[in-house]
């Protein structure tokens, strides 16, 4: 049971280069000046005057100026890659793709549109054509470091994790950006299952750059993968008091308290979550799943019906209600909820398991054991789902089959026991989402 946050999803970051650099700004004042002589605006001074406003942040007065230019000479390719940044920046990445890709066609050596065209694919998850732009950045341009070091972000997307760590450990990328260069490369190691390496490269970004959520989080991810829960706690509590507005960072951290038994605490995090994200349905699912823990189940229900009001068709949400209601004595409506979640997604265990022991309870033993026996094709390892065909079975007289679900059941709780008690280990992450990177 994991949770997709589609607002969370792990990004490129990208380093956005102007066009006005060097040899094309010369041209352009060149182009310019040929323009305004055969009558034209005077293209120079609008041009120059944009990239006033632009280094200035003053995108919303700098684009009617070039486009100004792009009007009176269509021909301009700087106008183009100047107006393709303007438009990046405003969030209007679709238009400025339309400009890049113009001032490219109209000068296709031109090697700062060709970079920011990169920069926007990548940011619009596009990695594999971002990744052809920068790569004939460096044809034309060999070792230029902004270049090099998106060019590695953009591998790092495809999971070239090779090309990705030469490219982001050369001279070039550690010059443009070492902090986040030293961050993906631990994310590299981390994914070949080289802990202390991807540590030691995480130390390295934080020494640079001590405020870095991100490598916050990451170091708190290996130390849940290594179950040293305490430490991960830390880690996580430092990237959401770094990052208030990632929402996933709450959310592992009140997942990782719950793994430590912590469901006071966890409960008090994700509330947190849900005040500050009252519009996201997950919120809202967590405080739910952190008071079902502590057994608040009047509190777990209200949680968990406006995070359905949110998601209506929330498998997760519906498996954990169902099971809420079902423990306060409301049997039809939980079971409503449960073949409701089943039919959002057939091999979701927990509704599958909570139908089924809510069909035992009722004594409907052979509906039982067809709902049970999926939920065991689904997790051949959980000992409660062979507890309840024991129980059915048992009613139903077999008392072969029960007398072996009741072993398969003892051996399967005994190796529970021993890793953890309460809400299970197992449980409990698969109630967290999924992690972002490789």
């Amino acid at each position: 049971m994991r949770f997709e946050i589609s607002s969370l999803k792990f990004c490129i970051a990208v380093v956005l280069v102007l066009c006005a650099s060097g040899v094309e700004a010369r041209s352009a004042q060149k182009g310019a000046r040929g323009a305004a002589a055969r009558g034209a605006e005077d293209v120079s001074a609008l041009l120059a005057r944009a990239l006033e406003l632009l280094r200035e942040g003053k995108f919303v007065e700098a684009e009617p100026l070039v486009r100004r230019v792009v009007a009176a000479v269509p021909s301009n390719a700087d106008a183009h890659a100047l107006l393709g940044v303007i438009l990046d920046q405003r969030g209007r990445a679709r238009e400025a793709e339309v400009e890049y890709r113009a001032a490219l066609k109209l000068r296709p050596e031109a090697l700062a549109p060709r970079a920011n065209l990169g920069v926007l694919l990548a940011r619009e998850g596009r990695p594999a054509e971002a990744a052809a732009e920068f790569e004939a950045v460096l044809r034309a341009r060999p070792g230029h470091p902004q270049a090099t070091f998106n060019l590695g972000l953009a591998l790092f997307e495809l999971k070239r994790y090779e090309e990705a760590a030469a490219l982001l450990s050369s001279p070039a990328a550690i010059a443009q950006n070492a902090p986040e260069a030293y961050y993906r490369l631990g994310l590299i190691s981390a994914a070949r299952g080289r802990a202390e390496e991807a540590a030691e490269f995480w130390q390295r970004a934080l020494a640079l750059r001590e405020n870095f959520p991100e490598v916050h989080f990451a170091l708190a991810e290996e130390l849940r993968r290594q179950r040293r829960y305490e430490g991960a706690a830390e880690f996580y509590e430092r990237a959401a008091a770094e990052d208030p507005a990632r929402l996933v960072y709450r959310v592992r951290l009140g997942g990782v308290l719950m793994l430590l038994s912590r469901f006071d605490r966890a409960l008090e995090v994700f509330k947190e979550a849900a005040a500050r994200f009252p519009d996201t349905a997950e919120a809202h699912y967590f405080v739910g799943i952190a008071a079902r823990g502590l057994g608040d189940y009047g509190a777990a229900e209200a949680a968990l019906r406006r995070a359905l009001q949110l998601k209506p068709e929330s498998a997760d949400a519906l498996a954990q209600l169902g099971f809420v209601v079902g423990e306060r004595g409301h049997d039809a409506e939980a079971e409503s909820l449960l073949r409701q979640a089943v039919r959002a997604d057939a091999r979701h265990f927990y509704a599958n398991y909570n139908l089924g022991r809510l069909l035992v309870r009722g004594r409907r033993y052979e509906e039982a054991l067809e709902v049970l026996r999926g939920a065991a094709r689904i997790r051949e390892s959980d000992a409660g789902t062979h507890y309840q065909m024991f129980l059915a079975l048992t009613r139903l007289g077999r008392k072969e089959e029960a007398a072996r679900e009741l072993s398969l059941f003892k051996k399967l709780d005994e190796e529970r026991k021993a890793r953890r008690s309460g809400m299970g280990e197992e449980q409990v992450e698969d109630a967290l989402p999924s992690p972002p990177g490789p």
